[in-house]
């Protein structure tokens, strides 16, 4: 073959590898371009928020500051209610430990009263040869001794049988006094517990009438177009205000990591401190090596199983849609209250923080450097930050808002593309009907 037509070949050959690449590249920046435009959507969304808050506050005009306080009056009371259902799950835990240890000294006391009644035997006994040694029984085994050291055994062997007898009056004594005092633990613990159960009534009772005040007061509010605009304000400005804080996200995420980074290297210098104490610098060298992980989790979550994604919620179904009232979320219903919440693919825990009565608990995980997801209303969550999840993983139990109902998710995708970052409908990617 001459060398021209070797060029040709090789030169075709390059065309063929090269149009893959191509191919790769126009692919790649498809999906930057609909990145970008989804990102793009969100803001538009924000902005239209910005807006709509701005003319509400126009339309309530002279009653605004009014309506602002009848709002921060609601959210007072919906705190009163949820410190009033934190204090009824303590107390519930309380009386279930009461009821644990009440249990326990009653099983003492049935032991000691076993022990008790196999003591009578012996405390019979003893009055027996307390008896028969008055009787001069002593005196006659003592006489009969035919020597000194006859004697001497005697006396030692009947020596013996009365420190028996001390014994079992001492362990007589030591048996009531065991008991006596388990019985007044048991009667101080069934005290304990009726006073718990009457706090617990009580609870009920604040509950169910700051419950029927939470309602009144949502009622009166919705009664009126300006209290109902003035609730579309309040929520559409609480949207706004989470956005804000997870947009903080990066930047308490770089501090944490140079948190973490200051302690590990802290654990490390103190482990050669104490290169002599094998067993404390092994321990320290483990605690760091944990460190260290948790940081790898931060920077760059575990990647993503080839499953995809799975339902945060299991049964559920969609009630509110992405932007339906220009809300930068979805809202799922699970089939029961206080439902599991679920870990929608593999990632690390970002940021697990209490937003207040009316939202919850909030969980946000980060799946990879482009995909955070955000779930609110959780009752005090089952993870911590910088904790690895994968997919499926509970997160928390549905419940934590007094203001939201118990079997509502609001779920949050947030999309970044370079150093811009918005919230994107999570239908598409969930798959959601």
């Amino acid at each position: 073959m001459s060398v021209v037509p070797r060029l040709l070949a090789f030169a075709v050959l390059l065309v063929a590898l090269a149009l893959p690449i191509a191919a790769l590249g126009q692919v790649d920046r498809s999906e930057q371009q609909r990145l970008e435009a989804e990102i793009a959507e969100g803001q538009r969304l924000r902005q239209q928020r910005e807006a709509e808050i701005a003319a509400i506050t126009r339309e309530l005009g002279a009653t605004d500051a009014e309506l602002r306080a009848r709002i921060a009056e609601r959210d007072r009371v919906g705190q009163e209610l949820r410190d009033l259902e934190v204090r009824r799950t303590a107390l519930l835990a309380s009386i279930a430990a009461l009821e644990a240890e009440r249990d326990a000294t009653a099983q003492r006391i049935a032991a000691l009263e076993a022990d008790l009644a196999l003591m009578q035997e012996r405390v019979q006994a003893l009055l027996v040869n307390l008896h028969r040694s008055r009787s001069g029984r002593i005196g006659g085994v003592l006489g009969r001794a035919e020597s000194f050291h006859d004697l001497r055994v005697k006396q030692h062997f009947i020596g013996l049988l009365a420190d028996q007898d001390v014994a079992v009056v001492t362990e007589l004594d030591t048996l009531i006094t065991a008991l006596d005092r388990e019985r007044a633990l048991l009667e101080a613990q069934v005290a304990a517990g009726r006073e718990q159960e009457a706090q617990l009534d009580r609870n009920a009772l604040e509950l169910e009438a700051t419950r029927v005040r939470l309602a009144t007061m949502v009622a009166n509010l919705e009664s009126t177009q300006s209290g109902q605009r003035a609730q579309e304000r309040e929520l559409l400005e609480a949207q706004n205000a989470l956005e804000a804080q997870l947009g903080g996200l990066g930047a308490a995420l770089a501090r944490e990591i140079s948190r973490l980074e200051a302690e590990e290297r802290r654990l490390r210098e103190e482990a050669q401190r104490f290169v002599q104490d094998r067993q404390r610098s092994t321990a320290l060298e483990d605690e760091a090596d944990r460190t260290r992980a948790r940081i790898d989790n931060l920077r760059d979550p575990a990647p993503v199983p080839a499953s995809g994604y799975v339902s945060p919620l299991d049964a559920s179904v969609v009630t509110l849609r992405f932007a339906a009232a220009r809300n930068s979320y979805v809202v799922l219903r699970a089939s029961e209250a206080g439902a599991a919440v679920r870990a929608v693919r593999g990632g690390v825990v970002l940021s697990v923080y209490d937003l207040g009565a009316n939202e919850g608990h909030m969980v946000a995980v980060r799946h990879d450097a482009t995909l955070t997801t955000v779930y609110t209303n959780l009752r005090p969550p089952v993870v911590q930050e910088g904790e690895q999840v994968s997919a499926g993983s509970v997160l928390g139990y549905l419940g934590g808002s007094s203001l939201i109902d118990a079997d509502q998710l609001r779920f949050y995708l947030r999309r970044t593309v370079g150093t811009t970052a918005s919230f994107v409908d999570p239908a598409p990617v969930l798959g959601l009907q």
